[in-house]
């Protein structure tokens, strides 16, 4: 057992809401600084179960209450929206639908003009990037044999 995962024991074991494993045991029996933390926990839950607990305020119990009651409301209402929106928008795409199928040859003709303008405006982009392309492909040349250096290094600093 490792001092962290003795530490997260120590409140626990403390307040006597878990029980002592033998390995915890042997933990606390041969470190110091874990025993030290164990036995300052147990002084204060010794300290604080003298005491008697401090009553709630009177109002503390509706407000607590309400809070909930508008967490839920709030998140009830959020999901109602998502909900909403998700309905409209498949009724637009029924509508859309049924709209196509009913006109059939102004949908492909918009699909032929969009066809054409993806066309066009990646023709000019292509003539426009072409002169910058060989700066392109050597950033990206360099780009690669960097990551694979890097990858080289850290394999080999792994073994």
């Amino acid at each position: 057992m490792t001092c962290r995962e003795a530490l997260e024991l120590v409140e626990p074991i403390a307040a006597g809401d878990l029980a002592v494993t033998p390995e915890a045991r042997a933990h606390f029996e041969t470190c110091p600084r874990c025993a030290a933390s164990l036995a300052t926990a147990r002084r204060i839950e010794a300290a604080l179960s003298g005491r008697p607990a401090p009553a709630a305020p009177a109002r503390f119990t509706p407000v607590v209450l309400s809070r909930v009651r508008r967490g839920r409301w709030e998140a009830e209402q959020h999901v109602d929206r998502i909900f909403n929106v998700a309905i409209a928008a498949a009724l637009l795409l029924i509508v859309g639908g049924l709209i196509a199928l009913a006109n059939v040859g102004a949908v492909l003709e918009g699909a032929t003009r969009a066809g054409a303008l993806v066309s066009v405006v990646a023709g000019q982009f292509a003539h426009r990037a072409a002169p910058a392309l060989a700066t392109y492909v050597a950033a990206f040349g360099l780009l690669a044999s960097a990551l694979v250096m890097w990858w080289w290094a850290e394999r080999r600093l792994s073994l």
